[in-house]
């Protein structure tokens, strides 16, 4: 989860999809590594360029989860080259990372610099992630990422403590429910209708407290064929 700076000073907390898409990372230190470490379950193809990687950037290489490029960047063509969607600039030059920023901005690419949130597209947040389904994510506006992983530790057992184990299970019904829906029920608000109704159906209700989700989407291809 990320959230997107506007130009007018605004800014929107969105969930990032990256799955299929292009990220590079220039630079091949410490900093380039947390990046990685919060991409690898996103889904997207990871480019790492710096001349000198450090161990776990190698090892990372050499099990293919990620491309190294062992390239000295002193501008910023390569962007040229490979257009990605998202650049992460994590060098120790913070000029360099700036021209990086300059330039995939009057791409229309969206950019990052490790040094210089400010300037940046986008900013991180210190998630808390529930059973990969749920993820809420805690900011400070950028003015202070230390307080931000704070906070989330001390709201985490609290968040976690009133989220069952059935809400988990409701959202992946919930998402079987939309998927199928969209086969039938063409109006949106229509959709939203029988969602809701789902929401508090008594058969469903009773299948998951015995955990038979194959019944449970058999009921719900039913119910949508049947609604009106």
């Amino acid at each position: 989860m990320y959230k997107l700076h506007f130009v007018n000073g605004r800014s929107l907390i969105i969930d990032l999809h990256l799955n299929g898409k292009t990220v590079i990372i220039v630079g091949a230190g410490n900093e380039a590594l947390k990046r990685i470490k919060l991409l690898q379950n996103e889904g997207c193809k990871i480019i790492v360029i710096g001349e000198k990687p450090n161990s776990e950037i190698t090892k990372l290489s050499k099990t293919k989860k990620i491309i190294l490029k062992k390239i000295k960047i002193t501008s910023s063509l390569f962007l040229k080259t490979y257009k990605p969607f998202l650049v992460i600039a994590s060098t120790t030059d913070s000029s360099l990372n700036q021209k990086i920023i300059e330039t995939a901005k009057k791409m229309k690419i969206l950019a990052y610099a490790s040094d210089s949130p400010d300037s940046s597209d986008i900013s991180y947040l210190s998630l808390i992630d529930i059973k990969k389904t749920i993820k809420i994510g805690i900011s400070t506006n950028g003015g202070s990422p230390i307080m931000a992983k704070k906070i989330k530790s001390n709201v985490e057992k609290c968040v976690q403590k009133n989220i069952s184990d059935e809400d988990i299970e409701l959202i992946k019904i919930q998402k079987f429910a939309r998927t199928e829906s969209k086969k039938y029920i063409f109006i949106q608000t229509e959709r939203k209708k029988f969602l809701y109704e789902l929401m508090n159906d008594r058969c469903v209700k009773e299948l998951l407290k015995d955990g038979k989700y194959k019944a449970i989407q058999t009921t719900i291809k039913k119910m949508v064929k049947d609604w009106k």
